[in-house]
């Protein structure tokens, strides 16, 4: 690794400094500058790509989920009806 060179400026709020810099001396003996640098180096868009999917998967089974349980409903009060029906043809 080289010697660092260049300056990035990123305008960040002053509660989110405060978190990144308690993160980067969690993280042991680092600078703030190197902790950021990191973690923007490992950032890979494909995480956050595979985030969407995965969210996308989530919506779908709620979907189903909910259908599925629209269905037990239906179910339910048709074998509340039969049982009510042979109930009363029983006695």
């Amino acid at each position: 690794m080289g010697l660092a060179s260049q300056r990035l400026i990123v305008p960040i709020t002053a509660r989110d400094k405060e978190l990144v810099e308690r993160k980067a001396a969690k993280a042991g003996k680092i600078s703030t500058a190197e902790f950021v640098r990191r973690a923007a180096l490992a950032y890979e868009p494909a995480d956050e790509e595979a985030l969407a999917e995965l969210r996308a998967l989530l919506d779908g089974f709620a979907d189903i989920h909910a259908a599925t349980l629209a269905q037990l409903d239906r179910t339910e009060a048709a074998l509340d009806a039969a049982l009510a029906h042979f109930g009363r043809a029983a006695g």
